[in-house]
C-alpha cells in the first residue's frame, strides 16, 4: 500500500472512532456493531421463542434505525410483522430485503408470504418462483413455498414444491406431509395414501401427526394405512 492509501485508511479509521459509528465497514460491507448485533440476536430469540413479538419488533427496530439496509434485520422484521398480522408492513421489509439481496431465496419467500396475506396473489406467485430459483437446494423453504401455493389454490405448484422438498430431504416429515396434503386437495387420494404409508412405514411420520391434521386425517380409513392405524 502506498503512502496515500495508508493515509486514507488512517483517516477513515479516525473518523469512525470519532463518530462512534454503529456501522463498521469491513471488506466493503456494512456490519453491525457489537451493541446492534446483540439487539438483533435478542430480537431473533424473542421471535423464535414466541415470548414477545413486541420485544422482537422493538429490538429489530433499533437495528434498522441505524442500519436500514441490514438484510437479515429486514427479513426478521418481515417475519415479526407477519406473525403480528401486519402483512402490508411485512411486504415493505421483505421487498427491500429482496432488492438488497436479489439472490436470497428466503427474502423472496417472505415477499411471497406477505403478498399472499395482503391479497396480492400475482406478486405472491412471482415471488414463489423467484424463491425457488434462488434456493434450489433448500428443502424447508420448498415446504413453505408449497404451503403458500396451496393457500392460494396453486395446487400444481404446491405439489411441485413439495416433491422437490422430499427429493432434497427424503427423511423430512414436513415434506411427506405437505406432499400428501397437495395430493389430497387435488383428489389424488391414492397417491396421498402411498406417500403417507411410506412415511409411516419408515417411521418418519408419527401416526398422531396424521390424526391431528385436518387434511391428512381424511385418509385414516384408506386401506393402505390400515397396517398402521389398526395396531
Amino acid at each position: 500500500m502506498n503512502n496515500r492509501g495508508k493515509l486514507l485508511q488512517l483517516i477513515t479509521g479516525a473518523v469512525l472512532l470519532w463518530l462512534g459509528s454503529s456501522a463498521i465497514p469491513v471488506q466493503g460491507q456494512i456490519v453491525r456493531s457489537p451493541e446492534l448485533n446483540m439487539q438483533f440476536h435478542r430480537a431473533e430469540a424473542a421471535f423464535k421463542s414466541g415470548t414477545s413479538l413486541l420485544e422482537a419488533k422493538a429490538r429489530v427496530d433499533r437495528v434498522l434505525e441505524d442500519l436500514p439496509d441490514d438484510i437479515e434485520a429486514r427479513k426478521l422484521r418481515a417475519e415479526v410483522f407477519i406473525a403480528m398480522g401486519r402483512p402490508k408492513d411485512a411486504l415493505v421489509d421483505a421487498r427491500r430485503a429482496a432488492q438488497l439481496a436479489p439472490g436470497d431465496g428466503e427474502a423472496h419467500l417472505l415477499v411471497s408470504e406477505a403478498a399472499r396475506l395482503s391479497g396480492d396473489y400475482e406478486l405472491a406467485i412471482q415471488a414463489m418462483d423467484d424463491a425457488a430459483e434462488h434456493a434450489p437446494d433448500d428443502a424447508p423453504l420448498h415446504v413453505r413455498l408449497s404451503w403458500n401455493a396451496m393457500e392460494i389454490g396453486q395446487l400444481e405448484k404446491a405439489e411441485a414444491f413439495a416433491r422437490i422438498a422430499l427429493a432434497l430431504r427424503p427423511n423430512d416429515a414436513a415434506a411427506y406431509q405437505q406432499l400428501a396434503r397437495a395430493f389430497i386437495l387435488q383428489d389424488k387420494h391414492e397417491a396421498a395414501a402411498e406417500i403417507l404409508a411410506r412415511g409411516l412405514r419408515s417411521a418418519v411420520i408419527p401416526l398422531d401427526a396424521v390424526r391431528r391434521d385436518s387434511v391428512l386425517s381424511q385418509l385414516l380409513a384408506h386401506p393402505l394405512l390400515s397396517p398402521y392405524t389398526e395396531r
